[in-house]
Protein backbone atom coordinates (compact mmCIF):
# COMPACT_ATOMS: atom_id res chain seq x y z
CA UNK A 1 0.00 0.00 0.00
CA UNK A 2 2.82 2.41 0.98
CA UNK A 3 4.42 1.50 -2.45
CA UNK A 4 1.38 2.56 -4.67
CA UNK A 5 0.75 5.69 -2.30
CA UNK A 6 4.45 7.00 -3.31
CA UNK A 7 3.75 6.17 -6.70
CA UNK A 8 0.66 8.09 -6.76
CA UNK A 9 2.33 10.61 -5.69
CA UNK A 10 5.28 10.22 -7.97
CA UNK A 11 3.17 10.53 -10.84
CA UNK A 12 0.89 13.33 -9.51
CA UNK A 13 2.67 15.83 -7.65
CA UNK A 14 4.29 17.58 -10.53
CA UNK A 15 0.91 17.69 -12.12
CA UNK A 16 -1.07 19.00 -8.83
CA UNK A 17 2.25 21.89 -8.04
CA UNK A 18 2.41 22.68 -11.62
CA UNK A 19 2.52 26.39 -11.83
CA UNK A 20 0.44 27.62 -15.45
CA UNK A 21 2.82 29.45 -17.88
CA UNK A 22 1.81 33.39 -18.49
CA UNK A 23 0.65 34.62 -21.36
CA UNK A 24 3.47 37.07 -22.53
CA UNK A 25 2.95 39.09 -25.66
CA UNK A 26 5.38 41.14 -26.46
CA UNK A 27 4.31 44.42 -29.04
CA UNK A 28 6.98 46.10 -30.97
CA UNK A 29 5.91 49.66 -32.52
CA UNK A 30 8.31 51.39 -35.13
CA UNK A 31 8.72 51.98 -38.92
CA UNK A 32 10.72 52.21 -41.81
CA UNK A 33 11.04 56.18 -41.11
CA UNK A 34 13.26 54.69 -37.71
CA UNK A 35 16.87 53.68 -38.29
CA UNK A 36 17.08 51.55 -34.94
CA UNK A 37 14.00 50.15 -35.64
CA UNK A 38 15.27 48.99 -39.12
CA UNK A 39 17.87 47.51 -37.87
CA UNK A 40 16.14 45.45 -34.74
CA UNK A 41 13.70 43.96 -37.49
CA UNK A 42 16.39 42.84 -39.67
CA UNK A 43 19.47 41.76 -36.77
CA UNK A 44 17.25 40.82 -33.48
CA UNK A 45 13.82 39.48 -34.54
CA UNK A 46 15.12 37.02 -36.52
CA UNK A 47 16.97 35.53 -33.57
CA UNK A 48 13.93 36.05 -31.21
CA UNK A 49 11.74 34.04 -33.60
CA UNK A 50 14.42 31.41 -33.94
CA UNK A 51 14.65 30.88 -30.74
CA UNK A 52 13.00 28.16 -28.58
CA UNK A 53 12.29 30.27 -25.59
CA UNK A 54 10.60 32.47 -27.47
CA UNK A 55 7.70 29.75 -28.72
CA UNK A 56 4.38 30.51 -26.97
CA UNK A 57 5.58 33.91 -26.94
CA UNK A 58 2.65 35.99 -29.37
CA UNK A 59 4.59 38.87 -31.09
CA UNK A 60 2.87 41.94 -32.58
CA UNK A 61 4.26 44.37 -34.79
CA UNK A 62 2.60 47.62 -34.98
CA UNK A 63 4.11 50.24 -37.51
CA UNK A 64 4.34 53.49 -36.10
CA UNK A 65 5.94 56.51 -37.35
CA UNK A 66 9.45 58.22 -35.63
CA UNK A 67 6.82 61.48 -34.67
CA UNK A 68 3.82 59.91 -33.78
CA UNK A 69 2.36 58.39 -30.59
CA UNK A 70 0.54 55.05 -30.38
CA UNK A 71 -1.47 54.66 -33.38
CA UNK A 72 -5.12 54.96 -33.18
CA UNK A 73 -7.20 51.20 -32.70
CA UNK A 74 -8.18 51.09 -35.82
CA UNK A 75 -4.23 51.03 -37.61
CA UNK A 76 -3.54 48.69 -34.76
CA UNK A 77 -3.61 44.59 -35.47
CA UNK A 78 -6.52 42.67 -33.94
CA UNK A 79 -4.45 41.44 -31.32
CA UNK A 80 -3.03 44.78 -29.95
CA UNK A 81 -6.78 46.38 -30.14
CA UNK A 82 -7.43 45.95 -26.61
CA UNK A 83 -4.60 46.90 -25.32
CA UNK A 84 -5.09 50.47 -26.99
CA UNK A 85 -5.77 52.32 -23.51
CA UNK A 86 -3.22 50.83 -21.90
CA UNK A 87 -0.84 51.43 -24.26
CA UNK A 88 -1.69 54.77 -24.30
CA UNK A 89 -1.65 55.52 -20.56
CA UNK A 90 1.91 53.20 -20.52
CA UNK A 91 3.58 55.51 -23.40
CA UNK A 92 2.80 58.70 -21.19
CA UNK A 93 1.04 59.64 -25.15
CA UNK A 94 4.84 60.93 -26.53
CA UNK A 95 5.96 60.23 -29.81
CA UNK A 96 9.86 58.80 -30.81
CA UNK A 97 10.57 55.22 -31.96
CA UNK A 98 11.19 52.41 -30.99
CA UNK A 99 8.42 51.76 -28.14
CA UNK A 100 7.66 47.97 -27.20
CA UNK A 101 5.50 46.90 -24.26
CA UNK A 102 5.89 43.61 -22.81
CA UNK A 103 2.06 42.29 -21.70
CA UNK A 104 2.19 39.62 -18.99
CA UNK A 105 -1.50 38.14 -18.60
CA UNK A 106 -3.32 41.12 -20.32
CA UNK A 107 -1.65 43.64 -18.36
CA UNK A 108 1.47 46.12 -19.33
CA UNK A 109 4.59 44.35 -17.62
CA UNK A 110 7.16 46.66 -19.03
CA UNK A 111 6.82 49.73 -21.34
CA UNK A 112 10.25 50.99 -22.89
CA UNK A 113 11.37 53.04 -25.67
CA UNK A 114 14.62 51.15 -26.80
CA UNK A 115 15.97 48.16 -29.69
CA UNK A 116 16.47 45.99 -26.75
CA UNK A 117 19.13 43.15 -28.02
CA UNK A 118 17.43 39.40 -28.73
CA UNK A 119 19.59 38.23 -25.53
CA UNK A 120 17.61 40.65 -23.06
CA UNK A 121 14.60 40.40 -24.28
CA UNK A 122 14.80 36.44 -23.74
CA UNK A 123 16.17 37.20 -20.45
CA UNK A 124 12.75 39.38 -19.76
CA UNK A 125 10.89 36.34 -21.34
CA UNK A 126 12.77 33.58 -18.83
CA UNK A 127 12.31 36.26 -15.77
CA UNK A 128 8.93 36.89 -16.49
CA UNK A 129 8.46 32.64 -16.33
CA UNK A 130 10.20 32.51 -13.25
CA UNK A 131 13.41 30.95 -14.30
CA UNK A 132 15.29 34.56 -13.20
CA UNK A 133 15.99 37.84 -12.02
CA UNK A 134 14.39 40.44 -14.55
CA UNK A 135 17.10 41.80 -16.16
CA UNK A 136 16.49 45.92 -15.93
CA UNK A 137 14.23 48.06 -13.82
CA UNK A 138 10.43 47.80 -15.40
CA UNK A 139 8.52 50.68 -16.09
CA UNK A 140 4.49 50.37 -16.12
CA UNK A 141 4.56 54.20 -17.61
CA UNK A 142 6.99 56.46 -19.39
CA UNK A 143 6.88 60.25 -19.44
CA UNK A 144 5.84 62.21 -22.25
CA UNK A 145 9.54 63.24 -22.92
CA UNK A 146 13.03 61.60 -22.71
CA UNK A 147 13.47 57.71 -21.75
CA UNK A 148 12.08 58.73 -18.06
CA UNK A 149 9.65 56.27 -16.46
CA UNK A 150 7.41 57.77 -14.32
CA UNK A 151 5.65 54.91 -12.82
CA UNK A 152 8.39 51.83 -12.02
CA UNK A 153 6.61 48.90 -11.47
CA UNK A 154 7.38 47.31 -7.80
Amino acid sequence: MTRLLWLFVAVWAPVAWAQPQPDIHLIWMGGDDCPPCKAWRTTELPQLLAAPEFKGVRFSYVTKAIRASVPPAAQLPPEVKPLKDALDRASGGRSGSPQAALVVNGQIYDYYVSARPAETVLEMIGAVRGEWRYPLPRCLQMAAKGRVCVEPAP
